[in-house]
């Protein structure tokens, strides 16, 4: 009776990684598209920055917030497993969202090379969320 018991645990244990695993995969995925997907935002806003007017690149920089907030609703309160003992994780979405306040303040002064510096800011922070959660080399 003991044997078949810890064989039936030892099935559903071998069941629940299985089903457990691509979870992890499919939010770390998930994670790392969103952040791609803002990093691809942040170059826009770099070249319109380099490029273009004031209010062009106030709209492209409210189109990378909008994305980082996104990233934000859907995994600042629910972290992934490659942030699980990270800190400073839950602090980052404010911090950053605080460099985005002060980025459009900057913009709308004027100041060209203060907008560069912090949005280069915020792209090494997407950069570095992103390299964290790439998936597992093959």
């Amino acid at each position: 009776m003991f044997r078949r018991l810890r064989h039936l645990a030892c099935i559903a244990f071998i069941a629940l990684v299985q089903i457990a695993a691509p979870a992890c995969a499919d939010e770390r995925d998930d994670f790392h598209g969103a952040v791609e997907r803002a990093l691809a935002q942040h170059r826009i806003a770099m070249q319109v920055l380099e490029t273009r007017s004031q209010a062009e690149t106030a709209a492209e920089v409210q189109e990378l917030r909008a994305a980082w907030q996104a990233i934000g609703e859907r995994f600042a309160a629910d972290r992934p497993a490659a942030f699980a003992d990270d800190p400073d994780y839950s602090g980052l979405f404010m911090q950053v969202d605080m460099s985005f306040v002060g980025l459009l303040l900057v913009i709308d002064l004027g100041n060209r090379d203060a907008a560069r510096e912090a949005l280069l800011s915020i792209g090494q922070t997407l950069a570095s969320l992103s390299a964290r959660s790439a998936p597992a080399s093959r």
